[in-house]
């Protein structure tokens, strides 16, 4: 499926007034209520289709991975936006509600039920963690609603309804390491916080670094919330990489950096990975400056699609820094489950998810689309050198990686 452009519909916000029936329904809701899911999704799993879609976003507005959640709940809320003002989905407008789970799973547990079962979500949208994300998906297999993640990395889960957009850990690093290691050597340095995601990303990063002639010297983890990060910076220092590969998320990723540079250990290396996002420049910038990274998005990329993006996330958000790539993969997502949905023809669970294998958008993320066998997304990635500003400027579009790797998503 080839995007329509998006130009006229991004700049709804601006110069639209009294379409209520357009508009962006938002309601933010903490976790409350509690006890076990019991019941069914309401009329949200009923394939009725004479009312609003309701959209439920799962994240974490507050608490260690709140920089990435508020930028995942920016890019959903653009992409509503965009949606609505294009008519909606089957005529409709997508209403939207928003809850934090705090980076907690058993929060994620908690607001995923209570989206489903008191809100009649008809889709699941979210979260940041690997764990908040099984979590969430959990219960919305359970009761039959299709969920999506938007964050980077394989979620150890799969069902017959669960699409994640975000890359899998081979797409991040399959072209990334064999530059770097060009770049700056072959002893390699993997340091991540300590939770399901950092481990799958170095398990396949330690595969594609031997592959290509390279050593990892040094693996180091540390939980979530770390303040002192310089224990495990010593390690990393005596092991002497050339280049360090990170998996370290939220606010640590701050810390971490931050230490490290205090501590002298990015002197004369190379660092790449998960603090390399956009995000984090705010916090970090000069430290960044002169890295390279992958991503699935840059707000240099070329094209109307993105110009018009870039315009109405600005005029909402302000001028400052580079725009994250989960604002734009949460953007995308939007879009995508839309036109799933008027393929569809109705709200149905199960007519959404045959319609989600077969699309393809071509839109920021370049060629979008899923496997029917593993439900891995197939994007563009795109390698980028961080320069002064937080302008993430374009090396080289990297060519889409097919993840094959099995899983039961049935």
């Amino acid at each position: 499926m080839e995007a329509v452009s998006t130009a006229r519909r991004l700049n709804w916000r601006r110069t639209t007034t009294g379409a209520a029936a357009l508009a962006v329904a938002t309601l933010v809701l903490s976790a409350c209520g509690g006890g076990s899911f019991a019941g069914d999704a309401g009329d949200g799993a009923d394939g009725a289709q004479d009312r609003a879609f309701r959209l439920g976003l799962v994240a974490p507005t507050t608490g260690v991975a709140s920089l990435e959640g508020n930028s995942l709940v920016m890019g959903v809320e653009l992409g509503i936006e965009a949606v609505n003002a294009d008519g909606g989905v089957l005529g409709h407008p997508i209403e939207l509600v928003v809850v934090d789970d705090k980076s907690d799973a058993a929060t994620s547990t908690q607001v995923t039920q209570q989206l489903i079962r008191q809100n009649d979500v008809d889709y699941v949208l979210g979260t940041i963690a690997g764990d908040t994300s099984v979590a969430a998906g959990s219960v919305a297999a359970e009761a039959g609603v299709p969920f999506s993640s938007v964050v980077n990395g394989t979620v150890e889960f799969c069902s017959a309804h669960f699409w994640p957009f975000g890359a899998s850990e081979r797409m991040m690093v399959e072209d990334l390491i064999p530059h770097m290691i060009e770049q700056y050597g072959s002893r390699v340095g993997l340091v991540g916080n300590d939770y399901i995601f950092p481990h799958t990303y170095h398990a396949v990063a330690s595969e594609i670094i031997t592959e290509n002639g390279g050593e990892v010297v040094a693996e180091e983890y540390s939980p979530l919330g770390t303040a002192d990060w310089q224990p495990v910076i010593g390690k990393l220092s005596n092991a002497d990489p050339d280049w360090i590969l990170t998996a370290v998320v939220g606010g640590d990723a701050v810390s971490f950096m931050t230490q490290a540079d205090q501590f002298g250990l990015l002197t004369d290396r190379g660092v790449t990975g998960t603090t390399s996002q956009q995000e984090f420049y705010a916090a970090l910038g000069p430290i960044l400056e002169g890295r390279t990274t992958a991503l699935q998005y840059s707000d240099q990329t070329p094209g109307a699609d993105n110009e018009a993006f870039v315009a109405a996330y600005r005029a909402e958000h302000g001028d400052n820094g580079s725009i994250s790539a989960i604002a734009a993969t949460s953007y995308e997502a939007v879009r995508f489950i839309a036109a799933a949905v008027n393929a569809a023809g109705g709200y149905d669970a199960e007519a959404i998810s045959e319609q989600m294998s077969t699309i393809r958008l071509d839109g920021l993320l370049g060629d979008l689309g899923f496997r029917e066998d593993n439900h891995y997304v197939s994007s563009d990635m795109v390698l980028v050198q961080i320069d002064e500003g937080g302008v993430y400027s374009t090396v080289k579009v990297l060519d889409p990686i097919d993840d094959t790797t099995a899983r039961n998503c049935s």
